[in-house]
């Protein structure tokens, strides 16, 4: 599978409600740029990487946040969910509790999918109450996790 697929970057959701949104990134996995076929009903499999850059909430959301890797066969990847053939498929979930929204937050979600569908994309939804206020997040797929301390430079001693 192509590596670092980006979905968000500085995406700001505001106001998130237990339906959710979309990543402002959707990537089709059928095509490339001779709409030949990639990697459709193949297995997939990585990281949802994901980094809560600014957390602006002013009242809501009493139980945290759902961080979701979707796939479907349609593009809004909110169909009936299914589970089969037809309707999104969460490959890739985490709950995230209240506490462990702030800014500068980071997850990591393994995934494997035995079947992908053609289109995937990350999804943000409040777990249960709607939030007043904006969260804004980094989200990308990669083969490797990244590190709560990712930015401590470790130097041999």
């Amino acid at each position: 599978m192509r590596d670092n697929l980006l979905f968000s970057d500085a995406q700001a959701r505001t106001n998130p409600t237990s339906t959710g949104t979309i990543s402002t990134n959707v990537h089709d996995l059928e095509q490339n740029s001779g709409a030949v076929e990639l990697i459709t009903d193949d297995m997939i499999q990585g990281y949802l990487n994901v980094i809560l850059t600014a957390v602006a909430f002013t009242s809501g959301g009493g139980e945290g946040i759902t961080l979701e890797l979707r796939m479907d066969d349609a593009a809004a990847l909110a169909t009936a969910k299914d589970g089969v053939s037809a309707g999104y498929v969460v490959v890739a979930a985490k709950e995230v509790p209240l506490e462990r929204i702030v800014a500068g937050a980071k997850f990591s979600i393994p995934f494997i999918e035995p079947v992908g569908k053609r289109y995937i994309g990350a999804w943000l939804k409040a777990t249960s109450t709607t939030y007043t206020g904006s969260i804004t997040v980094d989200a990308w797929i990669d083969n490797e996790p990244i590190t709560g301390n990712e930015t401590i430079q470790k130097v041999a001693s």
